[in-house]
């Protein structure tokens, strides 16, 4: 299978006389044909390289090799390698993981390998990417492969995500150690100098409702939020994914004095919890989000002012075990929604957001394979990317839900994200 490529020159006219790269796409356990031409900026050919390179194994393991596809038109799906983020259930693993790429036809095309836990997310800025590379630290990799940052988290450990803020600072949704809470705290990395900030501690804002929960038996600490997902609105606000209590919820103002904006879930849920008066209203009868991950903030240019969208992952499981009080099968605002991980359906949802009525109205939806926890979505040029974790697989479909194709991976427990990235600007232009 061939892959082909212009390699990143780092320069404004894609021109340049001095070269070095890194190369990915060789097939590992195979004798593969690599060939690079040198051409000019009238289009003339200068030069070609060809020859001849055994790639090793994967170090991961041979069953990663390929993953499961049908035989589909590849001519309807984005571009990219689609990146294989986690497949190993603890932040505390000390087993040595991997990033894996694969192509549209399912043929991996490059291993990265990382400490332990998992990446959650690349970010891209300067010709480095950053990724996690345990539950501990956070690294930038440059082109060549030479990791040029590595940042620490302190006295914190991550988990599920981070993001840029508008200065590319790094969010990071974090625990603290030793403390009697997790999953509760958004901290910023200063990208120059390092330093940690706790900017968020959710028991601040929803003081009341910590009140309410309670250490399930058998757990070492109460994840009482369980927040999942970032995502960066405006300059100062943030929209977080609670998977604990099925809300998803807008932050304002993180810097300084965080407060809560708005809040979407469930209106029996937060009924005389003193936070009801904060959740935006549906404007249509539709079942509400369950358990969900990987929110997303869409600006829309074509929306009047204060009007957005939101895509996530509706896991639609509904379960609180630091709630065990509530009767989630008694909520009216759900249905055919799952109270256990054996069998169900979950979904693609699209909000749109709409701050100066305070409502929110579900605009798209697309029925996928189960998966009770974990998973991912992803919106790329017109096509929707959509990881059902716990099935462990992923599909590409069209906006308007066609399925194009299917993807089956193996080994570990479940895959946390697939996220599909092209790589300009990085290792290709």
């Amino acid at each position: 299978m061939i892959i082909s490529q212009t390699l990143n020159t780092n320069t404004l006219s894609g021109y340049t006389t001095e070269h070095e790269y890194l190369l990915i796409g060789a097939i590992p356990n195979q004798t593969n044909t690599i060939t690079v031409t040198l051409t000019n900026k009238q289009g003339k050919v200068v030069d070609t390289l060809s020859w001849s390179y055994n790639a090793p194994s994967l170090q991961g393991g041979d069953q990663y090799l390929t993953v499961e596809c049908d035989d589909s038109n590849t001519s309807s799906l984005s571009n990219g390698l689609y990146t294989v983020l986690g497949n190993d259930v603890t932040e505390d693993s000390e087993e040595q993981a991997y990033m894996r790429l694969y192509d549209n036809y399912g043929i991996i095309r490059s291993e990265i390998p990382i400490v332990s836990y998992r990446s959650h997310r690349i970010l891209f800025e300067n010709n480095t990417m950053y990724f996690s590379i345990s539950n501990k630290k956070i690294v930038g990799m440059e082109q060549t492969g030479y990791v040029s940052k590595i940042y620490d988290t302190g006295n914190y450990k991550l988990h599920h995500d981070y993001i840029f803020d508008s200065n590319n600072n790094i969010l990071v949704l974090a625990s603290e150690k030793e403390a009697k809470t997790s999953e509760d705290k958004i901290i910023m990395i200063e990208k120059d100098s390092g330093n940690i900030t706790e900017l968020v501690d959710l028991i601040d804002l929803l003081p009341d409702y910590y009140s309410t929960t309670s250490l399930p038996d058998g757990a070492e600490n109460l994840d009482w939020m369980h927040i999942n997902s970032l995502a960066l609105v405006d300059k100062t606000s943030l929209i977080i994914s609670s998977r604990e209590t099925s809300t998803i919820i807008k932050l304002d103002n993180i810097y300084s004095n965080p407060t809560i904006d708005y809040m979407i879930g469930s209106d029996n849920f937060w009924q005389d919890s003193g936070y009801d008066s904060l959740l935006l209203t549906k404007t249509s009868d539709f079942s509400m989000q369950a358990g969900q991950h990987c929110v997303t903030y869409v600006d829309d240019n074509s929306l009047p002012q204060g009007q957005y969208y939101l895509y996530l992952y509706n896991n639609n499981l509904a379960v609180s075990t630091t709630r065990p009080d509530y009767d989630w099968k008694s909520d009216s605002n759900y249905s055919n929604t799952y109270y256990n991980l054996k069998k169900g359906t979950s979904y693609y949802y699209k909000y749109l957001v709409d701050e100066n009525n305070r409502t929110v109205e579900l605009v798209s939806s697309i029925p996928v394979a189960y998966s009770g926890y974990v998973s991912s979505v992803q919106e790329l040029d017109g096509n929707v990317i959509i990881d059902s974790g716990i099935a462990m697989s992923w599909s590409e479909y069209s906006q308007d839900g066609t399925l194009l194709r299917t993807f089956k991976t193996t080994g570990g427990k479940f895959v946390y994200r697939v996220f599909k990235y092209d790589y300009l600007d990085y290792w290709f232009q």
